[in-house]
């Protein structure tokens, strides 16, 4: 594997990442420690409303600081050394035409996507479609346990919410690509 791309989620009102971009975190951080050739950590995600950091950096300092708490000085510094940020998408949609060109550029071929299994069918969906017309490989590599944390929280609604919102934007996908104005 070349590279590990992590999709953004939204951050809590400090600036930090919240409940499903931390499980998509550190579930990419387990498969990165796991992966012969330590590949690069591509996180994304563009400034949250209200908190003047992107998501991107913000998983990047939690994930630092994680890897330092669990891991070691020596694993932040090798960890350190392949981080790449992508700093402007504010969908999933850009964050595959966005990120397409960072793996171009540096000729990664074997691309794994991290993001939780409500939204990694559509994410894959996305890449897939940006990704086809190049060499790449892309590999799913799902967070599992946030719906499972949600429902042993008794947070329906919230579990209620992120189904609606998935569901909201699969009709939104196929709508725009019925009509010829999307992915």
């Amino acid at each position: 594997m070349d590279c590990l791309i992590v999709l953004g989620a939204r951050l809590n009102a400090r600036g930090e990442p919240g409940r499903v971009a931390r499980v998509r975190l550190l579930h990419a951080l387990e498969v990165w420690r796991g992966l012969e050739g330590e590949p690069y950590l591509l996180l994304c995600g563009a400034p949250t409303h209200g908190t003047g950091v992107t998501e991107a950096r913000s998983m990047a300092a939690f994930a630092l600081a994680h890897a330092e708490e669990h891991w070691g000085p020596e694993f932040v510094e090798r960890l350190t050394a392949r981080l790449l940020l992508e700093e402007e998408s504010h969908t999933t949609a850009a964050t595959a035409q966005n990120t397409l060109a960072l793996v171009q550029a540096r000729d990664f071929i074997r691309v794994g996507l991290v993001s939780d299994t409500m939204h990694l069918p559509r994410a894959c969906y996305l890449f897939r479609r940006h990704f086809r017309r190049h060499r790449l490989e892309l590999h799913p590599l799902p967070a599992r346990g946030l719906l499972g944390q949600y429902w042993r929280a008794r947070r329906y609604l919230w579990l209620t919410r992120l189904t609606l919102r998935e569901a909201g934007a699969w009709v939104k996908l196929l709508a725009r690509r019925t009509l010829g104005r999307g992915p």
